[in-house]
């Protein structure tokens, strides 16, 4: 009799588990990991660990709840391994005025990224 009350009692810890977390709305999700972001930016310079740990946590959050990520952070990643870039401190920036490109180089991987910076389309077709 012992052992059935002590299962009883673990099922019922694994079932409570579940329920903590709230189901939040996608704007919520959407400011929490906005909020992680800025907290990894303002933090990179000091403590680069700790600022991928909430880049890593703040992606964790928008693939579960497929969030988009905002278009001023989503080119904050590497596409190839992706750590959490900052210009100057783990990547590298360059122009490239012949191609239009942005060259972003990671120092994580050495691989690069390369981003078109022409304004519409109509820019492009004319060039």
């Amino acid at each position: 009799m012992p052992n059935s009350v002590k299962t009883s009692q673990r099922t019922k810890k694994r079932r409570n588990r579940k329920h903590r977390f709230q189901i939040l709305s996608q704007e919520d999700y959407q400011e929490q990991v906005v909020s992680l972001l800025i907290k990894a930016d303002e933090i990179i310079s000091e403590d680069m660990e700790k600022a991928q740990q909430f880049a890593k946590q703040a992606r964790k959050i928008q693939m579960k709840t497929r969030i988009k990520f905002p278009p001023e952070w989503k080119k904050r990643f590497c596409k190839h391994c992706k750590a959490f870039l900052y210009p100057g401190i783990n990547c590298r920036v360059r122009l490239s005025s012949t191609n239009r490109v942005i060259a972003i180089k990671c120092d994580h991987c050495n691989k690069y990224t390369r981003v078109p910076y022409y304004k519409s389309k109509e820019v492009k077709n004319g060039l």
